[in-house]
């Protein structure tokens, strides 16, 4: 997805990348995560499924309900299919936004790309 202006604001961009190790898969989301990016998304994390998808969540100022909505749908899906992701670099207005939502202690928050790939051990 590219990179555009609307009224000031830029649109979601995923990037997809291989990981340090073979099976792990890094997408990286720049800018805001709302509703209009759900379905692409949606789209994205269900093609070429991984046994370990890190969701980089360090250039995302800000989502919406909707879009913590997708990760939550996504974060059943792997629990359904037995595969793993982790959700890395969260701001703290986004830790703010899964503490109020009461799903910090549901997801698989680390502070950056490396320490989730380290961390998640995959089969």
């Amino acid at each position: 997805m590219c990179c555009s202006t609307l009224f000031g604001m830029e649109d979601l961009s995923i990037e997809i990348s291989s990981g340090s190790r073979d099976g792990v898969r890094i997408l990286t989301l720049i800018g805001p995560f709302t509703l209009k990016d759900v379905f692409e998304f949606q789209t994205i994390v269900r093609r070429d499924v991984a046994a370990l998808t890190v969701i980089d969540l360090s250039s995302v100022p800000y989502m919406d309900s909707a879009a913590l909505g997708s990760l939550l749908g996504f974060h059943v899906s792997c629990q359904r299919c037995g595969v793993h992701y982790a959700l890395a670099g969260a701001s703290g207005r986004l830790q703010t936004l899964f503490k109020v939502a009461r799903v910090d202690g549901l997801l698989a928050l680390y502070s950056n790309v490396p320490d989730a790939e380290t961390s998640m051990a995959i089969a």
